[in-house]
């Protein structure tokens, strides 16, 4: 199943985009719904995906079928157009008719006009947004308005974890709740002679600090929906504190010295592959040749607060958006376009070639997908797509400042230069002056 190991750097990067800082120049304008004649007299309009290489195929595979299955509409697509083209062009006057981006860059271009409220579509043909999976819709909306849809998304519910180590630990089940996790990274965890770590149960910011994730799994928030920040909330100060654990108990310098010397993520070396880590959060796309009954990494649930069982399943969502800008020139052609791409059969193709979860709700039962063998290792996401508590990080158009500062201050908690809570507070501190002006 390779081809889900061509999704992995295009949703890395995703994720790595989440830190950034994006700065929009002020655009406006309102896009018309005249085309110019294409082939065969059809009107043509462009989609812009930032998909590269073979990350890109699936796209244009599925328009390339919407191109033949009508006769009014063709579609023209260029990939490789990453966050930066794509915003030069539509706030230069040459905006194509869709975009297909991450999720986040909706927040700060809808700020400067840049791209079109969804809702008259939605409210004109009566187009039924309950439809989609509710956390992956949810990224789409700026204040409460909807701005593109999720073409696909990407998930972080489980626990992946090396079965050699287990077993030479003698565990021989996953952990059930975080109180368990943390009891097994103990177990699993190998020092040499000198007290220098050899082998690592559980790192909590590995492969990178997770300021989403974390809160998630405690039922956190980052907003309460009309404008007042809530970073600073218990929930999320226990979510931080929990990861301070394993830093209070193999201490600061001994995992950084044991994490430079570990390979990267699914190269060779990687630490879980090779057994020096023994656990790590999974998401779906994530060593899917190494993963099943007979391989060597197990997947589980991952682990829920012990005092907390209803929040069993929660986890991260992180779809691909499509919008309009608003200053393309087809825009009824565009949603169109953007409904066919959320059709069941269309979400089914697209996942089993892209190696991503579908964010249509029925096609999560569609035989297609959980009969298919060819996409066995994505079973199990299939189902859980469906727990109500997954959630993700609310949009905004200061949502890339407030990842920044989210990062910046948990990475001094996990080095145990401030409390959780301190960190916590700064966040707010910094960002609700923003959070109020925008």
């Amino acid at each position: 199943m390779k081809r889900h190991y061509r999704k992995k750097t295009f949703h890395v990067m995703l994720l790595l985009l989440l830190a950034f800082t994006t700065v929009l120049s002020a655009c406006s304008g309102t896009g018309g719904t005249a085309g110019k004649p294409g082939e065969g007299g059809k009107v043509e309009i462009q989609l812009w995906s930032s998909a590269t290489a073979e990350n890109a195929k699936p796209i244009e595979n599925a328009i390339a079928k919407f191109n033949e299955s009508q006769d009014d509409i063709v579609v023209k697509t260029l990939s490789n157009q990453d966050h930066q083209k794509q915003l030069t062009a539509i706030s230069g006057g040459s905006a194509p008719d869709i975009i297909v981006t991450q999720w986040n860059n909706i927040g700060p271009w809808s700020a400067a006009g840049a791209v079109q409220s969804l809702e008259e579509f939605i409210k004109r043909d009566g187009y039924d947004t309950s439809q989609i999976i509710p956390a992956a819709l949810d990224r789409m909306k700026v204040n409460h308005e909807i701005f593109g849809l999720p073409i696909s998304m990407s998930m972080a519910n489980k626990l992946f974890y090396n079965k050699q180590a287990f077993e030479e630990a003698g565990l021989t089940a996953p952990p059930e709740t975080l109180e368990e996790l943390f009891a097994y990274a103990k177990k699993l965890t190998k020092k040499d002679a000198k007290g220098n770590i050899t082998q690592m149960g559980f790192i909590p910011d590995y492969p990178w600090i997770d300021n989403v994730f974390w809160p998630i799994i405690f039922n956190g928030s980052w907003d309460d929906g009309s404008g007042k920040l809530t970073a600073n909330q218990e929930a999320n100060v226990k979510a931080i504190d929990y990861q301070m654990n394993y830093y209070r108990e193999f201490g600061q310098e001994s995992i950084d010295k044991f994490k430079s010397g570990m390979g990267g993520l699914e190269t060779p070396q990687d630490p879980i592959l090779t057994g020096k880590l023994s656990m790590i959060i999974g998401w779906e796309n994530w060593y899917v040749e190494h993963r099943g009954e007979d391989k060597e990494v197990g997947v589980a649930p991952f682990p829920y607060p012990a005092a907390n069982p209803e929040l069993k399943g929660s986890g991260m969502v992180s779809p691909i958006a499509m919008f309009i800008p608003s200053k393309a020139k087809h825009q009824d052609e565009a949603w169109k376009v953007m409904q066919y791409l959320l059709g069941e059969d269309v979400q089914i193709e697209y996942s089993i070639e892209f190696g991503s979860i579908p964010v249509l709700t029925k096609a999560l039962d569609n035989p297609k997908l959980t009969e298919n063998q060819e996409v066995k290792e994505l079973w199990d996401y299939y189902e859980s797509a469906k727990n109500p508590n997954l959630k993700g990080f609310p949009n905004s158009i200061y949502i890339n400042e407030y990842l920044q500062t989210l990062n910046e201050e948990t990475e001094k908690a996990l080095k145990g230069q401030i409390t959780a809570q301190e960190a916590m507070d700064n966040v707010v501190n910094k960002m609700q002056p923003i959070a109020d002006k925008k």
